[in-house]
């Protein structure tokens, strides 16, 4: 009965566990697994995590949960045990924007690059805010007409600038996932500028949950992210609520 089946689609960092300076500290805690294992663990829910992490730290931390994996904003999917991809690993291009991030990092302390399968990611958490700020602009003025000459993707994100390539985003995963069965209940929630696809690509009725910042296309807010693991486990039936801002 589609009235009964929910697709719940959540980000990960700042969404289920807090932002934190070092990315490898923000492995999943023991609330944050049984609520998850709860949601998922019920056989109305479809739960997908879909995430900008990469396929072997979603399966480290979630693999073994009644949930749907999505890594690297969509470009993978995990479906009955086995990633499948919807984009090209190790594009051509890497070598090129690398040089340039490479180049902005040695001049920024406190930043790194990060090599995924499918993106090169520059992040600046741990870099002075008043440097990181200036060097963020640099990076976008140099990269904006390369990607544009080779049509990739430039985000800017939560502490990070991202190049990837245009045929997959977090909005073309919820899309997949909504296709696959009729729900009549749809969630998603995010907390940054890639969560934006996710929530335009959902239909109008759709429950859309920006976290933290005000979004343009989310339908509610809510203020920080143990809010929304309040939410969750109100939609769990823990009868932890919260109340959201509607945008």
């Amino acid at each position: 009965d589609a009235a009964g089946r929910r697709l719940l689609i959540l980000d990960y960092d700042g969404t289920l566990t807090p932002l934190r300076r070092q990315p490898e500290q923000a492995a999943p805690d023991d609330a944050v697994r049984a609520i998850l294992r709860r949601l998922g663990g019920d056989p109305r829910n479809t739960v997908a995590v879909c995430s900008g992490r990469d396929r072997d730290t979603l399966d480290r931390w979630l693999g073994d949960l009644p949930v749907r994996l999505a890594a690297e904003h969509g470009a993978f999917y995990k479906q009955d045990g086995a990633w499948r991809s919807v984009s090209e690993e190790i594009p051509v291009w890497n070598d090129e924007i690398l040089e340039i991030m490479e180049h902005i990092t040695s001049q920024t302390p406190g930043s790194r690059v990060e090599k995924k399968k499918t993106a090169l990611v520059w992040h600046y958490r741990n870099s002075d805010a008043w440097l990181a700020e200036l060097r963020e602009k640099q990076l976008i003025h140099a990269l904006m007409p390369l990607c544009s000459r080779l049509g990739l993707h430039l985000l800017r994100g939560n502490k990070v600038v991202e190049v990837k390539s245009s045929n997959h985003n977090k909005g073309t995963e919820a899309l997949r996932l909504v296709g696959e069965a009729d729900y009549g209940f749809i969630l998603a929630a995010g907390d940054d500028v890639t969560d934006e696809d996710m929530f335009s690509a959902l239909p109008p009725d759709a429950v859309t949950i920006r976290i933290g910042d005000f979004s343009q296309t989310a339908r509610y807010r809510l203020a920080s992210q143990a809010d929304m693991l309040a939410f969750l486990h109100a939609l769990a039936g823990d009868g932890e609520g919260v109340r959201g801002k509607s945008e």
